[in-house]
């Protein structure tokens, strides 16, 4: 199994910092964060032909946590550099349900 240890982020811009979103990265992930960055100048470089504006930024994320599930957020500072944070999600708790064959359905308030 590959070991995912950053990610790349790209978003373009076409009306200064207010139509900014999320662009297509050249890959998933990377096994290390000097893979990422050695690619991010022309991944850029790249995507900028359909915005004014594009941001990238690579995240380093713990390669024991890739498999959790993640939200990804980014914004645009006020310095005008890409913030990106990464979260992992709570899994989870299990859940059980049974049900007594046979049994009839009953709803109550």
């Amino acid at each position: 199994m590959e070991h995912i240890a950053a990610i790349m982020m790209l978003v373009g811009c076409s009306q200064g910092n207010i139509e900014c979103k999320e662009l297509p990265a050249p890959a998933v992930g990377f096994e290390t964060a000097e893979e990422c960055q050695e690619l991010l100048r022309p991944s850029i470089n790249e995507v900028r032909k359909g915005y004014k504006i594009v941001y990238g930024k690579c995240a380093e994320i713990d390669p024991a946590l890739y498999i959790e599930d993640a939200t990804i957020t980014w914004d645009i500072t006020p310095s005008n550099e890409l913030d990106v944070q990464i979260t992992f999600d709570e899994p989870a708790s299990p859940m059980m349900v049974a049900e007594k064959a046979g049994r009839k359905a009953v709803i109550s308030n």
